[in-house]
């Protein structure tokens, strides 16, 4: 017999065998609340992985549950502050576009990385009733992802450095522990800054493996050119050639820039701008924006990509970052855009680090929720040679 109950709380809406034994047989965690975020139903997985049996759980309040979930960069629950994924569904403001990788506390006190997926419950008239959160046990995949993303951190650039009159300050943040962007820059002997930013379709680990396979190409490149768009053309023709996975392919800027003559060459490939900003120390302006029409990398095997000179001046700096930035959105869906970059530093001058930048990204959302990786690099022209 098929039931439409009309509430969660409805005693007939798991009286029907099909639902329990559908629900029981599903191996990962799932828990059902209604729209006061009480728990209504947990099933066999959810006690497999974090050992509290439904008689422990149902009737009780999510949040009063002994700090059940954590995020996993934070210490604290998310149920108070308005970042709890299941609580934003029921109102209406969020369904997860991407799984969210969390700690949720077992019986024992042990905290457990899940990867959870929320959605809201509706009745036959699109009214809200609760809530269901499907969970997977991540304890496997988690040291793995570890373990790759602190490989893929010794593989970009991270901390900042100031060498012959120019400070590099770098800004690496994946969406997750591991991302698809690739950041990189370093002074060659002869004294050249090279500078590099790519961005691979898709987030996680794939993506990962594509920016590093994107690395290869990049310093196998600077064995023959320190043109930009050269470089580019020679990194697009190995990765057509060596890349057969339909689907991935990736944005990159290249930079070369000779500190002693304050000239450059950039070459794009279908990246965003690169910024120049003049600057007298406490206030700046955009002074050139650096961009190109052209094909992403591994889009057309035999692709061109032209150099465009720049200078740099004492004071001045530069902005390359990844589309993650741009397109970083608020509650209401409005992107940060190019705009929103150059009227920040417009405003508050050179001086704040990249890590102001990226807390303002996340502070439009009120929800903290970040949509794509986002890395940066700033390279300021120093006053007098170091």
């Amino acid at each position: 017999m098929d039931t439409k109950p009309s509430d969660l709380n409805d005693p007939l809406l798991f009286s029907s065998i099909t639902y329990q034994s559908i629900l029981n047989q599903i191996q990962d965690g799932v828990f059902i609340v209604d729209n006061d975020m009480r728990i209504v139903y947990w099933n066999k997985g959810a006690e497999a992985i974090l050992h509290f049996t439904k008689n422990e759980m149902v009737d009780q309040l999510c949040q009063d549950t002994e700090n059940l979930c954590r995020e996993a960069d934070d210490q604290t629950a998310p149920c108070f502050d308005g970042r709890c994924p299941l609580k934003r569904a029921l109102d209406g403001r969020f369904i997860g576009r991407y799984p969210h990788l969390i700690f949720m506390r077992a019986r024992n006190g042990t905290d457990i990385p899940v990867s959870i997926t929320v959605c809201p419950l509706h009745d036959d008239k699109g009214a809200v009733l609760g809530g269901i959160c499907v969970f997977r046990d991540m304890r496997e995949e988690y040291q793995q992802l570890l373990l790759a993303g602190e490989i893929q951190k010794h593989m970009v650039t991270t901390e900042t450095f100031t060498e012959h009159g120019i400070t590099v300050e770098p800004l690496f943040k994946p969406l997750e522990m591991t991302g698809g962007d690739y950041i990189e820059s370093f002074f060659t002997e002869s004294g050249l800054l090279i500078a590099c930013m790519a961005d691979v379709t898709g987030h996680g680990i794939s993506a990962a493996l594509f920016a590093m396979i994107f690395k290869t190409l990049f310093h196998s490149s600077l064995k023959e050119s320190y043109s930009p768009g050269h470089m580019l053309e020679l990194i697009n023709q190995g990765f057509c050639q060596t890349s057969t996975v339909e689907g991935y392919y990736l944005t990159a800027t290249v930079i070369v820039f000779d500190p002693e003559r304050r000239k450059g060459y950039f070459a794009s490939a279908s990246h965003p701008p690169t910024i120049v900003f003049g600057s007298d120390g406490s206030t700046c302006k955009v002074r050139q924006m650096l961009e190109a029409h052209s094909y992403m990398i591994g889009i057309v095997e035999g692709a061109k990509y032209k150099d465009i000179e720049f200078a740099l001046s004492p004071g001045d700096f530069l902005l390359m970052a990844t589309d993650g930035l741009y397109e970083s959105e608020d509650e209401t869906g409005h992107r940060l855009g190019v705009d929103g970059v150059t009227e920040y530093f417009e405003k508050f001058g050179p001086n704040p680090s990249l890590e102001d930048l990226y807390e303002l990204a996340r502070r439009r959302n009120p929800f903290r929720e970040m949509q794509d990786d986002i890395s940066m690099l700033k390279l300021s022209m120093l006053n007098r040679k170091i």
